[in-house]
């Protein structure tokens, strides 16, 4: 297995999506369409590492249609 994945994501359209807390951190959800679970799931091996975080804008960086349901 590589130490790395890749996956496509979204902010969810809620005022929690990024939480600033008084410690100086911050908490991010993103919503991750189903055909890219796998690449997520991943994540669960690296549960009580540090990871390194990269956030890449996909194409022109607009966001996909909200109507559609992400199942995840």
């Amino acid at each position: 297995m590589t130490d790395s994945t890749t996956f496509r994501a979204t902010m969810p359209p809620i005022l929690s999506a990024l939480k600033v807390s008084g410690d100086g951190g911050a908490r991010l959800q993103l919503d991750i369409p189903e055909c890219d679970l796998p690449d997520v799931l991943r994540l669960l091996a690296w549960r009580e590492r540090v990871l390194v975080v990269t956030v890449v804008p996909e194409g022109d960086g607009k966001q996909p249609d909200r109507s559609r349901k992400l199942h995840i």
